[in-house]
């Protein structure tokens, strides 16, 4: 019995001896590798799942939000350093050229004499950079700008995607769609995965054990930031991120500053490394297509109310009110025509916004076949507070119509209504300005001025004490009002304003300093 029993153990142990390890990530091109709690069973599995990070770089942006990757000839953007221009982003025909980035954009030239050079945009990159954010947080709305990268932790998506592998994969597809050769990188720390993207590595990696066999390898002066610790690095023979990792804590921190041992640990997941998530701007846009076409605006009408329902459950959602629509009208022959309505203040009522779309439409005659239909709203207004009604989804409006304001500028366009505001200068000709409608601005003085101005004074002749204009004769009065200003920019006036009266009519006359001529200027 008892040799029984040890024959046993023995073959436990023998079997023990023969069992596989689990497997260990390692760096791939395309596909996740399974992390080792994949093959722990189901009773010993995490509950919580552990973040996937992905970093996506684009090496021609600078080309691509000036709007430059279609060209064939060889193309370059500069940017000025100092006294030197030095080239950024070469398009593909200009690096077979031998032109790289960081070459004087003299020394580009002179490889590629038919280069053209384009400066850098920084803020069209950044309006690029930012309409791809707002793409990628429909897989994911943890998305962060980082520089001029992108970072998305997705995951809570994969899940609702298929999968890490089906999610990346549909990340890959739109961006390279959108984009020319995006770099994109899986990592479970967003420091890494900026790290392998920033170095054109293209890789997936799910568990935190298989980051420092992918990061080992990497230029070392990737994690140092500023020339003086570079240099250290180089006196110490530091070439690697590995290089960095076997060096003492506490010694690396004292040469090299504290911030590089913090940066380690966040890239091996030792150190929270939180990111800002952006929050885009609620954004709508709707198409509709007719086959065939539409030749006449009437019959537009029914679908542009079902484009407005879209709308008013897109405004329901986001909590926001609509300050400015835009309709594009499209069609096979390179017709695209848009048709803006004015609000004068945020609306969400689809009534209303209706009534206004029929006036801009008005006076609209379409010169071929309409067959797309687009309604896009760009400027949001948050919705106000109201506590009237518990279950009211608009707030209560004393009036619930849409103004005249709005009513003529649709139909007459917005330049045909405008307010008049004063300027602080005391020549009448120059003392008005157009402004918003309804915008109040109150006179700096108190001498008044006539509601119709004219844009040139109109001569008169002065008799006997009475101001002659035509046959019809101005009883002037003894007040006046001496103007004499704009003598800094050439157009000096030197006047005496006086009232003049014939009957019920009430003048505003001048006359000239300089020449004693009179003239008629306005009437109250």
């Amino acid at each position: 019995m008892h040799q029984e029993r040890l024959s046993t153990v023995a073959q436990l142990h023998q079997n023990t001896k023969h069992q596989t390890a689990p497997p260990v990530p390692v760096r791939g091109n395309s596909d996740c590798n399974r992390s080792p709690s994949d093959t722990l069973p189901k009773a010993r599995r995490r509950v919580v799942q552990e973040p996937l990070w992905v970093a996506v770089s684009f090496p021609f942006l600078p080309l691509e939000a000036l709007g430059k990757t279609t060209q064939q000839q060889p193309m370059a953007v500069y940017a000025q350093q100092g006294q030197t221009h030095t080239v950024i982003t070469p398009n593909q025909p200009a690096q077979k050229s031998g032109v790289r980035s960081g070459m004087t954009l003299t020394a580009a030239q002179v490889l590629s004499p038919a280069l053209q050079a384009v400066p850098q945009d920084v803020s069209a990159e950044s309006e690029w950079l930012a309409r791809l954010a707002l793409l990628a947080s429909r897989w994911t709305p943890a998305v962060s700008i980082a520089g001029d990268d992108l970072l998305l932790e997705i995951s809570g998506s994969t899940r609702l995607f298929g999968g890490a592998n089906q999610l990346l994969g549909k990340i890959r597809s739109r961006l390279t769609f959108e984009t020319q050769s995006p770099c994109i990188s899986a990592m479970p720390t967003a420091a890494s995965a900026l790290l392998c993207v920033r170095n054109g590595k293209s890789l997936c990696i799910t568990a935190k054990e298989g980051i420092h066999a992918v990061i080992r390898k990497l230029p070392a002066k990737a994690v140092v930031a500023g020339a003086k610790q570079q240099r250290a690095l180089k006196q110490y023979g530091i070439s690697t991120v590995g290089d960095l990792l076997r060096l003492p804590r506490d010694g690396l921190a004292r040469r090299l500053g504290p911030d590089l041992v913090h940066q380690l640990d966040r890239l091996l997941g030792k150190q929270a490394d939180p990111q800002a998530a952006i929050a885009p701007p609620p954004v709508f846009q709707q198409d509709s297509a007719f086959d065939p076409g539409i030749a006449n605006t009437g019959q537009l009408m029914p679908f542009m109310e079902i484009l407005l329902g879209k709308l008013k459950a897109h405004l329901i959602q986001h909590h926001v009110l609509a300050e400015q629509l835009e309709w594009h009208l499209l069609n096979d022959s390179n017709l695209s025509v848009c048709i803006p309505v004015y609000l004068t203040h945020p609306r969400g009522n689809t009534l209303d916004l209706m009534k206004l779309c029929r006036l801009a439409f008005e006076g609209f005659q379409t010169p071929d076949l309409i067959t797309h239909l687009s309604l896009r709203v760009r400027r949001f207004a948050p919705l106000p507070s109201s506590s009237a009604d518990l279950f009211s989804i608009l707030p209560r409006t004393t009036d619930r119509e849409i103004s005249l304001i709005e009513r003529l500028q649709n139909r007459l366009g917005r330049q045909a209504v405008q307010g008049i505001g004063m300027q602080p200068d005391h020549r009448p000709e120059k003392a008005w300005s157009r402004c918003a409608v309804g915008k109040a601005v109150a006179l700096s003085h108190g001498a008044q001025r006539p509601l119709w101005l004219f844009d040139t004074p109109r001569s008169i002749q002065m008799s006997n004490r009475q101001l002659l204009l035509g046959s019809q004769s101005f009883l002037l009065q003894r007040q006046r009002e001496r103007i004499c200003s704009g003598w800094w920019d050439s157009q000096s006036v030197r006047r005496d304003y006086y009232h003049a009266k014939s009957g019920a009519l009430r003048a505003w006359v001048f006359r000239d300093l300089d020449s004693g001529i009179w003239q008629l200027h306005g009437i109250f």
